[in-house]
């Protein structure tokens, strides 16, 4: 995949912005916010937010792993092919791992990991690859890794998002 440093730079200076001004609170610390942008001061009611463990395939873009067997602490390729006609912003650092318990995929908790603030590009009909790694203290089971993605939309307010979710791997 070929990324556009000047595209990529844009975007991850625009998401910082977007942090940045999400932090602004016209209240005290630890107080809601009063600004007229916040749901409540709108009206509105904020969506809710999605459930971690009820994490649901996307058939937009594929998620594999460059193997089917990891040991703990190793580093994997995440490879993304997007089968439709949007482009994507995603971290593959900010990967979410989900644990095999009983059926059902539970979220791997992953205290302090840290990633750096960046948007990788995935265009439409396009594929790319990006590194993340496992944690050094995971138990052998049975994983997958969910990436949550941002349909790219300039000038637009970001509402739709997808989450391209791998196969199964083991960890021994």
């Amino acid at each position: 995949m070929r990324f556009d440093n000047r595209r990529q730079l844009a975007v991850t200076l625009v998401g910082v912005s977007l942090v940045a001004l999400a932090g602004c609170r016209s209240g005290p610390s630890g107080s809601p916010s009063a600004d007229s942008g916040s749901p409540s001061a709108r009206g509105d009611t904020p969506p809710p937010a999605p459930a971690a463990s009820a994490t649901v395939r996307s058939d937009s873009v594929l998620l594999r792993t460059d193997k089917a067997q990891y040991k703990a602490g190793e580093r994997m390729t995440l490879t993304f092919e997007n089968r439709s006609a949007a482009g994507y912003t995603f971290n593959p650092c900010q990967r979410l791992i989900e644990r095999e318990d009983g059926g059902a995929w539970k979220p791997l908790p992953d205290e302090g990991r840290m990633c750096t603030m960046e948007a990788w590009l995935l265009g439409a009909h396009s594929t790319g690859t990006g590194p993340t790694e496992l944690p050094a203290t995971i138990p052998a089971g049975r994983y997958r890794v969910v990436v949550r993605m941002a349909e790219e939309r300039p000038g637009a307010p970001a509402t739709s998002a997808i989450a391209a979710v791998s196969d199964p791997f083991t960890v021994s």
